[in-house]
């Protein structure tokens, strides 16, 4: 049988994907403030190791789905799950006060998405020195972290910059609306469609605006900008809440027949966007997976074993075309199962 296997960590495709047909929408996060955690850390008292899920945000969906896995797989190995995050996701300080007070708390181990790969290095080195491993999902840390856990974002933006460019025959104007410059994956996506996009010497570039991953500012941003380059036929939204909003804005200029819009991630307005052909196609990530896999990490790290540096989840490209394909459908449904911390 074909397995996953992400530097020693396995899982069955077959078991996957019944898992994945089993997925249920249970909750999504409401409010702002930081979390609260599912549970006290007491696993001195109990002996019941505690895993730590910080990301950068407390009330962005992906982040969700990835939790819901980091919850499925304490679950399933007897763990107990704490979620704590910042409530907007640029606020490097929180996230930084966050990890330390989860090294204060005595948890067994940390996932974290860290903003910053510099700032948060040092938080995530003194857990290390206090015997608490700390695994780095969906972005990476320069030191610090026993592995990463993620897509590979540069290549998955190269995927949908070859899909998009092929869609309008290579010829045209684009434009990318990315959520920030701060993370790894923000990074990453911005250079992977670019380097996608100059295999086109019929594409041309001309601009990128950053939307901090608020769906209003990237509306905005984009009603400028085709205000602005009106022969802008590719826009890239980098992450579903910009995706989200250069749908939004291309759907009240009533510009989807001239503007392909192409994403990343997708949560469920994206695929209604999909579905109704605003947005033509979007590189779906793991992020159930991801939350899985990061607490085998842990294990493994737990274990005394050495990981990689790295951990490549795999992507899909779903579009308008192949949305109720069996494949679509299945990378779909890990953006389904939200746990509410």
């Amino acid at each position: 049988m074909k397995s996953l296997n992400h530097g020693g960590l396995r899982r069955p495709i077959k078991q996957w994907g019944a898992l994945l047909a089993t997925t249920t929408l249970v909750g999504v996060l409401a409010g702002c403030g930081t979390s609260t955690a599912t549970s006290t850390p007491s696993s001195s008292a109990s002996g019941q190791k505690t895993v730590e899920f910080i990301p950068t945000s407390n009330s962005t969906p992906y982040f969700l789905d990835v939790y819901a896995g980091v919850k499925r797989e304490d679950a399933k190995l007897g763990y107990k799950s704490v979620f704590q995050a910042p409530s907007v996701s640029a606020d490097v300080s929180t996230e930084i006060n966050l990890v330390r007070e989860a090294v204060s708390s005595k948890v067994n181990g940390i996932v974290l998405v860290p903003y910053s790969p510099t700032a948060l290095v040092a938080p995530a080195e003194s857990a290390a020195k206090a015997g608490i491993p700390v695994i780095a999902a969906d972005s990476s840390l320069n030191a610090g972290a026993k592995t990463f856990v993620a897509v590979n974002d540069v290549k998955g933006a190269q995927a949908i910059a070859k899909w998009a460019a092929t869609f309008v025959h290579g010829k045209g104007q684009y434009a990318i609306i990315d959520y920030n410059l701060s993370t790894t994956s923000g990074i990453d996506r911005r250079n992977g469609f670019e380097s996608g996009m100059k295999n086109y010497p019929g594409m041309k570039f001309v601009g990128l605006q950053i939307s901090n991953s608020v769906v209003q500012t990237a509306l905005q941003e984009t009603t400028t900008l085709l205000e602005q380059h009106p022969n802008v036929n590719v826009i890239f939204g980098a992450n579903d809440r910009s995706a989200l909003g250069v749908a939004e804005a291309v759907a009240r200029m009533k510009l989807q027949n001239k503007v392909t819009v192409v994403g990343f991630d997708a949560d469920l307005g994206e695929i209604t966007y999909i579905k109704s052909g605003v947005i033509k196609a979007s590189c779906l990530q793991s992020p159930v997976l991801e939350g899985e896999e990061s607490v085998l990490a842990l294990r493994q790290a737990w274990a005394g074993k050495k990981l990689p540096s790295f951990e490549p989840l795999p992507f899909h490209i779903v579009t308008y075309q192949n949305y109720n394909s069996a494949t679509s459908i299945a990378a779909i449904r890990q953006y389904l199962l939200t746990y509410h911390p």
